[in-house]
Parts: structure tokens; C-alpha cells; sequence
């Protein structure tokens, strides 16, 4: 299956990539390609070691993943993994930048099963209503060759995050998911969190939970 995750700036797709990987690599070889080509920090590249660990390759830019990080190169190579048969995340920049990345690939992924995941947090800009949510996937749709196929709640204030965040912005994500009818597959959050309310939300997408955030150290 490859996974290609977008969303707006801030909206937390890389560590969503992050813990989607960890879960998916269990069943299958995974391949994760850091894909951003804009922002500086906070790219899956930096936890190579990490992803290493668990089996997971990871790949980056046209150089080695520790120097020329701020160079906007992408390495093609990842697209081996769909032949390949492998799990492969698609990790985008934020924004427009991500979805021209896209026509490079479409020749390959029109041939495959692939997930086109939108990861929307009311508490970054471009998201913080239903409705703005829906213009910026719709924004996707009109832009990119692919539609998206599906939208992942991942409400978090960092360190900051509340049960309230995850449901408020679950709410929001549930009314958009409605008008645009693309369906709301994952939700994702700590683990603490679901015992909270796993007796009083009956969550019927898939859940990604996780002990603690990886791309955020403890004093970030």
C-alpha cells in the first residue's frame, strides 16, 4: 500500500507519517520518504536513526540525510518500493509545494493502491473551522492529478494537547469529512488519551496511537 500524506502547514503530517509507519512496518517492508522540500526542521530525515532501528528505510534527499538538509532535492527513488511491493509513505511539504511534487509520480501511482491521506488540525492556520478545512481539500482535488481518499483528525496543541483538543477537532474533521463525502479514516493521539475515552467515543475509523511524540523533544 503506499500512503501519501498532505496537509497544511503545521498540521502535524510528519509525525503522523512517523507513528503511521511504526504501526504499518509490523506487516510489511516500509519505505518513508521525507518529501519536504521547504521546511528546515521538524522533517522525518531527522530521525533516521530511529526509523533505522525499526526496519524502516527512509529516504531523503539526493544527498546523505545528514548534510545538505537545506538543499530542495528529492530522491526518486522511493518509487522503487511500489514495484517492490512495500508499504510506502509519502511524507509532503505543506501547502502547494507538496502537491507539485505529485505530477513527478502520477505515472507510478495511477497503477497502484494507494491511500491520499489530508491530515487536518483546527489549531494550525488553513484549518481551524469545518469549512476551511473543506477548501483546502478541495484546493488538493483541484490542483492535484490524484484526489485525496481519505482525512486524518490529528488535533494537538504539543505538549499543550487536551482531550478536548482531540474531540473538538475530531468534531470538525467529522463535518467536513460529510460535505466533502471523503471519508474520515484515522484519528491519532497518545495513548494516555484513548484509555481516557475509549468508554465514551465509539471511534469507528482506524486509530494511531502512540506513548509519545517523536519529532518534539520532552523540552521543545
Amino acid at each position: 500500500m503506499t500512503y501519501i500524506i498532505a496537509g497544511p502547514y503545521g498540521s502535524g503530517k510528519t509525525e503522523f507519517c512517523i507513528h503511521l509507519a511504526k504501526e504499518i512496518c509490523k506487516d510489511k517492508p516500509t519505505v518513508l520518504a521525507d518529501l519536504d522540500v521547504v521546511n528546515l526542521s521538524f522533517r522525518s530525515r531527522e530521525k533516521v536513526e530511529l526509523l533505522e532501528k525499526l526496519g524502516i528505510e527512509l529516504v531523503a534527499g539526493n544527498l546523505d540525510n545528514n548534510t545538505g538538509q537545506d538543499l530542495p532535492a528529492v530522491n526518486y527513488s522511493f518509487l522503487s518500493a511500489i514495484p517492490a511491493n512495500k508499504n510506502l509513505i509519502m511524507d509532503l511539504a505543506g501547502g502547494e509545494p507538496g502537491i507539485n511534487l505529485l505530477s513527478y509520480c502520477y505515472d507510478y501511482l495511477k497503477e497502484t493502491d494507494y491511500e491520499f491521506l489530508c491530515v487536518l488540525n483546527m489549531f494550525r492556520p488553513d484549518a481551524e473551522t469545518p469549512e476551511k478545512m473543506i477548501n483546502f481539500v478541495r484546493s488538493i482535488n483541484n490542483k492535484a492529478k490524484i484526489k485525496v481518499t481519505g482525512l486524518v483528525a490529528n488535533g494537538h496543541m504539543i505538549h499543550h494537547t487536551e482531550t478536548e483538543h482531540i474531540l473538538k477537532n475530531r468534531e470538525a474533521v467529522i463535518a467536513a469529512s460529510k460535505i466533502l463525502e471523503i471519508p474520515h479514516r484515522m484519528t491519532i493521539m497518545k495513548k494516555s488519551f484513548h484509555e481516557e475515552l475509549k468508554n465514551k467515543i465509539d471511534f469507528t475509523e482506524q486509530l494511531i496511537l502512540f506513548e509519545n511524540l517523536e519529532m518534539r523533544e520532552d523540552w521543545q
